[in-house]
């Protein structure tokens, strides 16, 4: 008895420490616990860093690329779409906070092979584009829409978008 009032006191004592450093996000009805790590960013603005810094990009460029960076795809990102037609002021805003890989290069690349220009494949692929954004703002601008107006409907759900475009056609 003495033993397990021990190890309940030993398990509250854990507990109470770990939820000191612990937080609950509620996101689409599902609770997430967080906890804190020795480091937060477990090195990627610095990994991201070195790795844009060691291609086309100066320090700062690199700094603003790679800022908040959870790993090293935005320096990833930014390397493709500079090696493609895009400038590094243009790969930075493109692919500053990144979570998709190359994704917003490959969604801007694809756009600016077809009717929309550069800063038209900034606005709708930086950050979190992708193919099927791109797919989706392709399709649109084959119908009735305009590239202001492709840009408007891709960008909240390209997925739901692209279905609905194919299906009218």
């Amino acid at each position: 008895m003495k033993n397990l009032f021990k190890f309940c006191l030993f398990i509250m004592f854990v507990s109470s420490n770990v939820m000191a450093d612990s937080f609950s996000i509620i996101k689409d009805g599902k609770n997430y616990l967080c906890t804190q790590t020795d480091d937060p960013n477990n090195g990627g603005e610095i990994e991201c860093g070195k790795k844009a810094f060691s291609g086309p990009f100066s320090k700062d460029e690199a700094v603003r690329l790679c800022v908040g960076a959870f790993n090293t795809d935005p320096a990833d990102c930014g390397l493709k779409a500079y090696s493609g037609p895009y400038g590094r002021e243009e790969s930075i805003a493109l692919c500053k906070r990144t979570l998709k890989g190359t994704g917003p290069a490959d969604c801007a690349i694809k756009l600016y092979s077809g009717p929309f220009n550069k800063m038209e494949g900034v606005n709708l692929c930086a950050r979190t584009g992708t193919i099927e954004v791109a797919d989706c703002a392709l399709s649109a601008v084959s119908g009735p829409y305009s590239n202001d107006e492709a840009i408007r409907l891709c960008r909240s759900n390209a997925g739901l978008i692209l279905r609905l475009l194919k299906s009218v056609q």
